[in-house]
């Protein structure tokens, strides 16, 4: 049966979800394809979770390390725990969370010039989009957003 394995690169990131009324950070595992299906090289984070799948493995790292399944639609984002210099001068917004929170983050993914207004890019079709908080990707559900706010 083990022959049966796809081989996955690992990657450590932080996800977070909804603990009570607030966002709670995990740090976790997710399994990344050695080829994306879309360009050369490794499948990537946003990949995972823009896929069709509802549910994702992942191990949980807090502690003893646990095996889980996740329904992509309860993460409210996930942090790539690798820092990346950010010389972007995209638009920094502030988004509220469905809990309440209010997170200030950068823009980071690159908008056609007729479409890179705010708004545009909020309303791409992929349920996770790219941003930037203290040197770290982060991707963020925008079914978990309640309110953007340019800062």
């Amino acid at each position: 049966m083990e022959d049966l394995n796809i081989p996955k690169q690992k990657k450590e990131v932080e996800i977070a979800f909804k603990d009570g009324g607030f966002i709670k950070k995990t740090k976790m595992i997710l399994f990344l394809n050695r080829f994306s299906a879309y360009h050369t090289g490794e499948e990537t984070v946003l990949e995972v979770l823009n896929d069709k799948a509802q549910f994702i493995p992942a191990m949980i790292m807090n502690g003893d390390q646990k095996f889980s399944i996740l329904n992509v639609d309860s993460i409210f984002y996930v942090s790539e725990l690798d820092d990346i210099p950010d010389e972007s001068d995209k638009e920094n917004l502030s988004i509220q969370f469905i809990t309440g929170e209010k997170i200030n983050f950068t823009v980071h993914e690159e908008l056609p010039g007729n479409r890179s207004r705010a708004i545009d890019f909020l309303n791409t079709d992929r349920s996770f989009l790219t941003f930037m908080k203290d040197n770290r990707k982060v991707y963020i559900n925008k079914n978990k957003i309640n309110k953007v706010e340019i800062v």
